[in-house]
């Protein structure tokens, strides 16, 4: 092991701590810093993302075991679905290649033991790492839900920072396609950016489109051939329902379209790998952000316990 896991005070939906995760199980860990660009600053008492998605969910929940209306029964659906919670990967704010060393080694360690990773971030550079440890699938289909498309090379000299994902997922070899849903306003995005994601073959599915075609027919796209990887950068959603983000943008995602995009992609599918990312606490109201990145795990751990 070439990482060090940091257990949490306070477990997801208080779910077991484990420091591996068991074969078939599901497991949730979270990675603070990723990789920042040069000159920027956090705080040294910046909250810590993953432990308050964890403390806001469990506070919302009260007990795992009660009826979730969202299914129709317990969320777990009984012991149908084994999840641990490994805690969180220990990373440095000055240390990007130590970070991502550590994320995508954690990340090849679940997958290695047979089970499904949920990444919470932490910063979207994180998920640049996560995407590289799911390298045992032969084939990869992205599913992105995101208001920006992230497909710059570099900003100045970095290559792996948050607006680079998507263009660093592309030179994966075993990511054979990109759906990218939510796409509004201004971004990073330059012309060259946007043509060089189409001319690789990335779907882009803005806002209007969402609202005009539907989730459930923009997920039954999604190639069926592979394996799936949900990747969710929190900006996606209204900032009147996630405001604690980097950058506000009005006129995006409800909650329920998140879900039922969730919903369809997974049905029928395998899933590889999730992560949510971009959540920044000390931006959050009434922990209503960390509440609703909390929700949308579960909505993950909801589907997979009824396969």
């Amino acid at each position: 092991m070439t990482y060090r896991l940091t257990p949490a005070p306070e477990t997801f939906l208080g779910i077991p701590a484990a420091t591996q995760a068991p074969v078939g199980s599901v497991a949730i860990f979270g990675a603070l810093h990723g990789t920042r660009y040069p000159g920027a600053a956090i705080a040294a008492t910046e909250p810590a993302a993953p432990d308050a998605v964890r403390q806001a969910i469990t506070a919302a929940s009260v007990h795992i075991d009660h009826w979730d209306f969202d299914f129709d029964g317990p969320l777990l659906n009984g012991s149908a679905l084994d999840v641990v919670d490994l805690g969180d990967v220990a990373t440095i704010p000055d240390d990007n290649a130590g970070n991502r060393a550590a994320i995508e080694a954690a990340t090849r360690d679940i997958r290695a033991a047979g089970a499904i990773p949920i990444l919470i971030g932490g910063d979207d550079s994180a998920a640049i790492p996560f995407m590289r440890g799911l390298g045992d699938v032969e084939a990869l289909h992205i599913l992105q839900i995101d208001a920006h498309i992230d497909w710059r090379d570099r900003i100045g000299e970095e290559t792996q920072g948050y607006s680079s994902t998507m263009r660093r997922a592309s030179e994966l070899p075993f990511v054979r396609s990109m759906t990218q849903v939510g796409i509004r306003a201004v971004g990073s995005a330059r012309r060259e950016e946007v043509e060089a994601a189409k001319a690789w073959g990335s779907r882009l599915v803005t806002m209007r489109q969402v609202r005009t075609n539907g989730v459930a027919a923009i997920a039954d796209a999604i190639p069926r051939n592979g394996t799936l990887l949900i990747h969710i950068d929190v900006d996606a959603l209204d900032p009147s329902i996630c405001p604690g983000i980097n950058a506000l943008s009005p006129g995006g995602l409800w909650l329920e379209e998140v879900t039922d995009l969730i919903a369809s992609a997974l049905a029928g599918r395998t899933l590889a790998g999730f992560s949510i990312v971009e959540f920044q606490p000390r931006s959050d109201i009434n922990g209503m952000t960390a509440t609703v990145v909390g929700r949308l795990i579960c909505h993950v751990l909801g589907n997979l316990a009824r396969r």
